[in-house]
């Protein structure tokens, strides 16, 4: 049976964490980072040059031939009109350096490597929970990444559970999401940092495709006793922001279902060789929305 529990003490979260309020106390941080008209028609026709010359001023304008007098003015009075360009997204910055890109289908948040070779069972995780199965290691709170997400314009969806009536796992389910690691010698803001999908630096032992991610959104637990009345978001507890292996608390969770327990699943897991830059290097998180086009 998969393993659902978090393993690590449960006094990271308070109530005051909870995405509602983060929502509401996020809008206050920052704002943005920030036809030529063509030339008269001549009347068709000649002039009889047998006929006694008319001269052509002497004419009465009522007396020219509606017709040609409509030819002679362009038809159109419409100006060019100037498309002017989409607005840039409101960008807003979160407890801990988290970003996110208002309903753009964005987020950002710092981090730094902790593992370059070795299983996983995490990609991403909070500080003092599982760095030792995990690629990066993160300072920020799994809850304001959440709420980071929500102002994206995510919609999540829900970790993987267990189906006791068909003692079957239920997999995650969410929007799929592209995840990134942005570093370089400068740093991951420097001018020759660059960007790497999470996946390509994850291996399957089976040779199998690499894993996609869903937006599943972690859960709300009530509180213990000792923690008082209200609710716990589950990851701030157990530190998952991005998970493989099925703990049933991750933020963003590989669609595959795996157990924990090696008794269970063994691990497939793990490290690339050579993908990852040295341990400490930081490096910034991007989470965006798939480009329809590269999927």
């Amino acid at each position: 049976m998969i393993n659902l529990v978090p393993r690590v003490p449960c006094h990271w979260c308070r109530v005051s964490r909870l995405p509602a309020f983060l929502l509401l106390s996020a809008v206050v941080a920052c704002g943005p980072r920030d036809r030529s008209g063509s030339s008269p028609a001549e009347a068709p026709g000649e002039f009889d040059t047998t006929a006694d010359a008319v001269d052509p001023a002497s004419v009465d304008a009522v007396s020219v031939d509606p017709e040609l007098r409509t030819a002679a003015i362009p038809t159109s009075d419409e100006t060019p009109k100037t498309l002017e360009p989409p607005p840039a997204p409101r960008i807003i910055e979160l407890e801990g350096g988290v970003r996110t890109w208002v309903d753009a289908g964005r987020v950002e948040f710092p981090g730094e490597i902790t593992l370059e070779t070795g299983w996983l069972e995490v990609a991403v995780c909070r500080r003092s929970t599982r760095e030792h199965e995990s690629i990066v290691v993160a300072d920020v709170v799994p809850s304001v990444v959440h709420a980071a997400l929500l102002l994206a314009g995510f919609e999540p969806g829900a970790p993987a559970t267990w189906d006791e009536a068909t003692n079957s796992p239920i997999p995650p389910r969410g929007p799929l999401m592209t995840i990134e690691l942005r570093f370089g010698p400068n740093g991951p803001d420097g001018p020759d940092a660059r960007e790497v999908r999470l996946e390509s630096m994850i291996e399957d032992a089976r040779a199998r495709a690499l894993p996609k991610w869903v937006f599943a959104g972690s859960l709300l637990r009530p509180n213990p006793p000792s923690m008082g009345d209200g609710e716990y978001f589950l990851a701030d507890y157990a530190g998952t922001f991005v998970g493989l292996t099925t703990f049933g608390d991750e933020v963003i969770a590989a669609e595959e279902v795996r157990s924990p327990e090696t008794g269970v699943d063994p691990p497939v897991w793990r490290i690339r060789e050579g993908s990852v830059p040295p341990v400490g290097t930081e490096v910034t998180v991007v989470v965006r929305r798939p480009d329809p086009d590269s999927e």
